[in-house]
């Protein structure tokens, strides 16, 4: 690094993963109880069999509602699709705003994954506990250019495998640690490539400048003509005119009594993002750690950041995605990814409860006290993990 570099670094500092303690001494624990938590918390163990990121896009378009008030403005309600690392163990959340939500999201995750077992944590944790000596990082996801650049998605260059493999597998930590991934959403109105005249030009525009060849040069300027990716890009754009869309937020966080597993669990969840990348539209993810150089302020912002998570707060970062582009993020994963400490369900439910059931559960899984599943006759025999690598395979195990 040259002297002007260590100089600029030491004078704007670029954001970094450094885990913080949130409190010391005494201090209680970060949580928060079901009871205190508006809006409903849903908890879902999937089936392997199921059609993972098609069956995650089925889902999203079922529950695009927006409502508007008398000016138009989008007062459409907030929700959220969580992955947890918590008790050494990966499970899936959903959390829906209001009671009629809820209902809904059950019967259509019911509806679009077969045999997957949606039920509410009526009570306990309505958050992973973080301890007051732990060391806590986080991070923001949010898109490299405008919106109407898409992400990659299964439509649009397609996975060779699912994203949630390595996303997961780099969720895995200690016993002890905590990692959460959250996307919070939105439904966007039907006009949201229209445009907006302080920010950025319409769709239509946009694709239109792309074919026209781009301005190079600044003595000397001239307009370089337009490539077969600059067309390409511009086809792909045009498309995502009237698709079904949703505003976004992206959390990560990691929590662990070790300041390196912290940092390490939150940068790797964070760049395994990365994976989203359009190369047509050269549109991708990128991370933004929570950060400040002075540690007291650093505490402050992580503090924020974390109750920000808790009660799922929606926050304007000017990202949208198609339902497809969501679908990627937001999903519930099947049997293509090998990811151990994954809560499964692994038996089919067949006609013993009916997908619009009051009971949540299957009659061979309760809720314990703390809001988890009881393991019943749903769960694999005694035995079967070690049965089964002795066979040679793991079956996600």
């Amino acid at each position: 690094m040259s002297k002007l570099e260590r100089l600029k670094e030491a004078v704007y500092p670029s954001p970094r993963y450094e885990a913080t303690q949130l409190a010391s001494g005494e201090a209680d624990a970060f949580e928060q109880q079901q009871a205190d938590t508006p809006g409903t918390l849903l908890r879902i163990r999937p089936f392997k069999e199921n059609e993972g990121i098609v069956d995650g896009a089925g889902v999203l378009q079922s529950v695009h509602d927006v409502t508007t008030d008398f000016r138009g403005k989008n007062t459409s309600d907030h929700h959220s699709f969580e992955v947890w690392f918590d008790r050494g163990k990966i499970t899936f959340y959903m959390h829906a705003a209001t009671e009629a939500a809820a209902d809904k999201f059950r019967r259509r995750v019911g509806n679009n994954y077969a045999n997957s077992e949606v039920f509410r944590v009526e009570s306990g944790p309505a958050f992973p506990r973080i301890e007051p000596n732990e060391y806590v990082a986080g991070a923001w996801l949010e898109m490299e250019k405008i919106p109407y650049y898409p992400i990659r998605h299964h439509n649009s260059e397609g996975f060779e495998t699912d994203p949630y493999g390595e996303i997961t597998s780099e969720m895995l930590s200690l016993e002890e640690s905590t990692v959460v991934t959250q996307v919070v959403f939105r439904p966007a109105k039907q006009s949201w490539t229209d445009g907006d005249r302080f920010k950025h030009n319409s769709i239509d525009e946009l694709a239109h400048a792309l074919r026209q060849g781009t301005s190079v040069g600044w003595l000397n300027p001239r307009t370089r003509p337009a490539s077969a990716k600059d067309k390409q890009a511009a086809t792909t754009i045009e498309q995502q005119r009237g698709k079904q869309a949703f505003h976004v937020n992206i959390r990560v966080l990691a929590a662990s009594s070790k300041r390196d597993e912290a940092e390490v669990r939150a940068r790797g969840v964070a760049g395994m993002f990365r994976k989203y990348y359009n190369a047509i539209t050269e549109q991708g993810l990128d991370d933004t750690p929570v950060w400040h150089r002075k540690e007291r302020t650093r505490a402050k912002r992580l503090r924020r950041f974390l109750r920000r998570m808790r009660d799922r707060e929606w926050i304007d970062r000017h990202m949208i995605m198609t339902v497809d582009e969501l679908a990627g993020v937001a999903h519930i994963p099947n049997s293509e990814i090998e990811t151990p400490k994954i809560d499964w369900r692994y038996t089919q439910r067949g006609d013993r409860i009916p997908a619009d059931s009051v009971r949540y559960e299957s009659d061979a899984t309760s809720v314990d006290g703390d809001g988890r599943a009881s393991p019943g006759l749903d769960e694999p025999p005694a035995g079967f993990e070690e049965m089964a690598r002795d066979r040679g395979g793991s079956n996600g195990l």
